[in-house]
């Protein structure tokens, strides 16, 4: 088999989702909470893992639990009651309120984090503060050894205890992140379930995913840096004891030019808060834009419209990179300021020195270098602290104007037990409305009564409301007046088919025990055990986001079964018997992190990993011009420390990918929530919900944390080898003082001796972070190896302007499956379309309908055979030129967020006057005129501001617009009503006589009419003949189909 990249598995791997089963097979409990206090101290409890690590590669079921206080399910409900406690109404939220509880929530965390960093800070500057003493010991002719070896061990214990609690501190800011993290991950999701359908239009799925994505995951970065300020200050204030001591009255001129240094950054700061708002407004609208062209990139293909949209997210991403590279220069031009701080503080300090008399002597001058070396860490980091403070204050700001997003109103619907009254459904006076700002009424004087046991069916033409009083029902719209009383439990079907990844099986179960009896009764009333049969898995077969890899039909089977498994008092069927399809593809949505990381984290790391290995070997370089004897050890070190890398990195490796893996399951559990929020909240099921989103969210905190504990395991390793040759550089000092040319070169040794542990880890961190970060770059480069379509034009190969001028369309032998290792779809198929004849083309699911006509536009090539069309092979031309002079009117309404101008002429090559007429041909004139911005009238996301009906009739308007001479009804009319479907068949049988017509029959009765009807089985012409011929013979496929149809028809089931 294949090995997959990252980008593959991030994506495939998706069905990774947490269940309890492997849960329950992970007996490990977390190492951490059953360590010993040695074990803690020297992060030992994480050697099990690596060494596993070494051994084989790791699967998710080989790491520890989490602990209860480092899961989502630990620390959420808590966090909410304190949110609650904080702010009552969740509408009173306020950045200030989030950031409490926040840190009230973490708050032994945040101050135990803060405890180690108090004593890094004290440990590292013992060194600067002692180096005087030691050059001065050096410089002794009468010096005792024993004082010698006193100072070296200090220097060594400081450095030891320096390295400890900087990795502890590490360790429990990465625990605090992980933490706050989930916090708001969970209560992001756990908001998305309760948006109010007016919330959820202003606010896109992309731009809530990158709350998830970006926000959320930007506030825990945060705690990397929560303590800078205070620590900045503890480290200025050490400084400038030392240099009090070193330099006297001079320290107040180093004092002086530090906070010169640092006000500098008020400005800075301000500037970088603007920009950064900026960038993220736009990368929402990139996101909004492109998550839109993902999710109907099938519909953007069929009508040639790809180029357009495609220039539309280079437009926004220009703009987008104006902003960027503000930020960006801001960013460097402070990074240059700032590093070149403690030459500019030494330079103020050391020239007060010279003008005010103080002597400089050799110790001073490197206790002072060394000072000033330690102060350069919080100079050089304040920058990149404000940076991080002002985008973590944008993304707190965006997630707590998303908290206070208006809910679902929770009084829409009284809710009453089953044996309370034989009233299933009352409305009385009820007013309803999508928009409480307008002040048109949606539903008016709804009157309705239902008893239990009733078959009702609500009629009425297309934008009438019939969905709007189903969905009223179930408690989505908002009420202005009137009650509403449900009795019983209900189950809802949706107009267009909601399908979660994952087994059909858990689809139609949906958190429902297996009663296997009920279960086949089930799938034999919904029609499903024919296509069980056909899939390779049965029930147990994946089905892919959205349903991606199941027909229209299969898709609304599949609801119709998860509504009666439920067993419910009250079933409402929007539409049930439609087979809207939507082959739309992937959400890739980790685009949006990997381009973040790209612009903003990984030429950062980069230059920052430079630097340090720069300056790692510079202070090796000068501690063996002190002490050349330091080689022989260090030979052994590197070699130590080379191994150690290798042994670590296998583990390193496979954690960083399970993060990556485990991520992805997160957004995309996400982004399904919020598609079918609808669904989820009618069946009752959010806390089920809730709960599967805490358990994703455990799966990817585990390889995240662990993946940080296993970096301070290595770092820790490697810190002890760095002391080890600090400690031997000083024992050769102390020991062989008659070898030392010059005392002042041994202290300037020391003086980059006691940085040497603190660089090292510094590039152990960046090195890490950077391999982390650059999968981004490795995700993306797959994805743009993933092979594309054939050329859009062939320039050797342009259809005439006036092709096809009569439209016949030949089929030979044509043969086509989807994938290499995947039977035949189509197995032979010879037939033609006689120009200007209409064709309908009917077969049960599964027989290939759509197949063909997806062939017919070159979204799948043929594995042998051609269609012609006017006798040219359409292989042979640029998809573009085909699919350009071809019209469809498909399976999924489409519209896209815009106007409506731009969802019916978005290549802009048709007059005002044209499209109005268009519009009064498809029966949407009238109700366009009425709209206050006319053609300009506003279209929300998917069109979400127009019904179902409506949306096939903008289709017709386009293919009106364009009067191709072949045109395509793909199950065009399934999710219209009877009336409007005579509507669109007039239509078509009137302005499109001289066209060849090709219909794929939804309702078998739309196409008795045709002048020719081929029936599809199983990939085969099973039979080709005119419909009036094959009806005469009762027994053809199409007499027997006709009968079926009628029969359930006249039982009350629908098509």
């Amino acid at each position: 088999m294949t090995k997959l990249g990252p980008l593959e598995e991030s994506l495939l791997n998706g069905e990774a989702s947490v269940n309890k089963d492997s849960d329950a097979k992970n007996t490990l409990k977390t190492c951490y909470s059953n360590a010993g206090f040695f074990s803690i101290l020297t992060f030992s409890w994480m050697g099990p893992l690596i060494t596993l690590g070494s051994k084989k590669t790791l699967d998710h079921e080989d790491l520890p639990l989490l602990s209860t206080n480092d899961s989502a399910y630990g620390t959420f409900s808590t966090f909410k009651k304190k949110l609650e406690l904080e702010c009552g109404n969740v509408r009173n939220l306020t950045t200030i309120n989030l950031t409490k509880v926040l840190f009230f929530s973490n708050w032994q965390g945040i101050l135990l984090s803060g405890f180690f960093a108090f004593l890094f800070v004290c440990a590292s500057y013992v060194g600067p503060y002692l180096i005087d003493n030691f050059v001065q010991y050096l410089n002794d002719e009468n010096k005792a050894k024993n004082e010698g070896f006193i100072l070296a061990m200090t220097f060594v214990a400081a450095n030891l205890i320096d390295s400890l609690c900087q990795k502890h501190f590490v360790f429990k800011i990465q625990q605090v992140g992980v933490r706050v993290q989930s916090m708001l991950e969970s209560m992001i999701y756990a908001k998305g379930l309760t948006l109010s359908c007016q919330s959820k239009a202003e606010h896109s799925g992309g731009e809530i995913i990158n709350l998830l994505t970006v926000d959320a995951e930007r506030i825990g970065d945060f705690c990397w840096y929560m303590h800078d300020i205070w620590v900045a200050v503890l480290q200025v204030s050490l400084a400038l004891f030392i240099l009090q001591r070193s330099v006297g009255v001079a320290s107040v001129a180093a004092f002086a030019a530090t906070v010169v240094v640092m006000l500098l950054n008020l400005p800075v700061a301000s500037l970088q808060e603007r920009f950064q708002g900026k960038l993220m407004e736009f990368k929402d609208k990139r996101m909004k834009a492109t998550s839109e062209i993902l999710m109907n990139m099938r519909i953007l293909k069929l009508q040639t419209w790809e180029m357009k949209f495609l220039s539309k997210i280079i437009q926004i991403r220009k703009l987008e990179e104006i902003w960027l590279k503000k930020f960006l220069v801001g960013s460097a031009i402070v990074k240059f300021i700032f590093s070149n701080a403690p030459t500019f503080v030494a330079v103020v300090t050391f020239g007060t020195c010279v003008l005010i008399g103080i002597p400089l002597e050799s110790g001073k001058i490197l206790s002072a270098l060394a000072t000033f070396r330690i102060l350069q860490n919080p100079i050089f980091c304040l920058p990149d602290t404000i940076s991080v403070i002002v985008e973590t204050k944008v993304s707190l700001d965006r997630i707590v104007a998303f908290l206070r997003l208006d809910d679902l109103q929770t009084d829409v619907v009284e809710k009453l037990p089953r044996s309370s009254s034989d009233v299933a459904i009352e409305i009385e006076d009820g007013n309803f409305t999508w928009d409480l700002s307008s002040v048109n009424t949606t539903l008016k004087n709804i009157n309705i009564r239902v008893f239990h046991g009733m078959r009702v069916a609500v009629c009425g033409t297309v934008g009438s409301g019939k969905s709007s009083l189903l969905t009223c029902i179930i408690g989505e719209m908002p009420k202005l007046s009137g009650t509403l009383k449900v009795c019983g439990t209900k189950a809802y079907v949706a107009q267009s088919p909601w399908i979660q990844s994952g087994m059909i099986e858990e689809n139609i179960l949906f958190g429902r025990e297996m009663d296997r009896e009920k279960y086949e009764r089930v799938l034999e009333a919904c029609s499903l055990k024919k296509d069980l049969e056909v899939l390779p898995f049965g029930d147990q077969t994946i089905i892919g986001e959205k349903g991606i890899n199941l027909s229209g039909g299969q898709k609304q089977r599949v609801q119709i079964a998860r509504a009666l498994y439920q067993d419910a008092d009250i079933y409402l069927l929007d539409d049930p018997f439609s087979a809207v399809d939507a082959h739309t593809g992937s959400h890739l949505f980790k685009a949006s992190t990997d381009q973040s990381a790209i612009d903003m984290s990984i030429s950062s790391l980069a230059w920052g990993f430079t630097y340090l290995v720069v300056q790692l070997f510079g202070y090796v370089a000068v501690m063996s011009q002190a002490a050349w004897q330091v080689i022989i050890v260090l030979i052994p070190v590197m070699a130590a420390s080379i191994w150690y890398q290798r042994y670590y990195s296998a583990s390193a490796r496979e954690l960083a990918r399970l993060t990556g893996i485990c991520q992805a399951p997160v957004i995309q559990h996400f982004s399904e929530t919020i598609s079918g929020s609808t669904t989820i909240r009618s069946f009752e099921q959010e806390s089920r919900f809730n709960e599967m989103n805490m358990q994703l969210i455990d799966k990817y905190s585990q390889p995240k944390l662990y993946s940080g504990s296993a970096k301070e395991w290595l770092s820790f390793r490697l810190d002890l080898l760095s002391i080890t040759v600090f400690a031997s550089c000083l024992v050769f000092l102390v020991s062989f003082p008659s070898s030392i040319t010059n005392a002042s070169i041994a202290g300037l040794a020391v003086t980059y001796g006691i940085n040497l542990s603190d660089t090292q880890s510094d590039l152990i961190r960046f090195f890490c972070q950077l391999e982390n970060k650059i999968i981004s770059v490795e995700r993306i480069l797959q994805y743009t190896s993933i092979p594309s379509e054939a050329p859009l034009v062939i320039k050797d190969n342009l259809p005439d302007h006036s092709w096809p001028s009569f439209g016949e369309v030949h089929i030979q032998d044509l043969q086509v499956r989807y994938a290499p290792h995947l039977p035949l779809v189509l197995r032979g198929l010879t037939c033609t379309f006689t120009a200007g004849a209409k064709t309908g083309i009917v077969g049960r699911t599964g027989s290939g309908k759509s197949t063909l006509v997806q062939t017919l536009f070159r979204l799948i090539e043929p594995v042998a055979g051609q269609i012609l069309i006017d006798n040219i092979n359409i292989s042979l031309i640029g998809i573009h030129d085909l699919r350009s002079r071809l019209s469809i009117i498909p399976q999924d309404p489409t519209m896209f967020q815009g106007t409506v101008r731009s969802n019916l002429d978005p290549l802009e090559e048709y007059t005002d006057e044209q499209i109005w007429e268009a519009l009064d041909m498809c029966q949407l004139g009238d109700e366009v005129r009425k709209k206050e911005g006319k053609l300009d009238s506003t279209v929300t996301e998917n069109g979400e501001n127009w019904s179902m009906g409506q949306r096939q009739l903008v289709c017709l308007g386009r293919v009106l617009l364009k009067k191709s001479k072949i045109l395509v009804l793909d199950e065009a009319t399934a999710s219209v009503d009877t009336a409007t479907d005579n509507i669109i068949q007039q239509t078509v049988n009137q302005h499109f006589t001289d066209c060849t017509v090709i219909t794929i029959a939804h309702r078998i009765t739309s196409i008795l009419d045709s002048d020719m009807v081929l029936f599809l089985s199983e990939g085969l012409i099973e039979e080709y003949d005119s419909p009036k011929k094959l009806l005469k013979d009762k027994s053809s496929s199409l007499a027997q189909l006709v009968a079926e149809y009628t029969r359930r028809s006249n039982t009350g089931f629908g098509s």
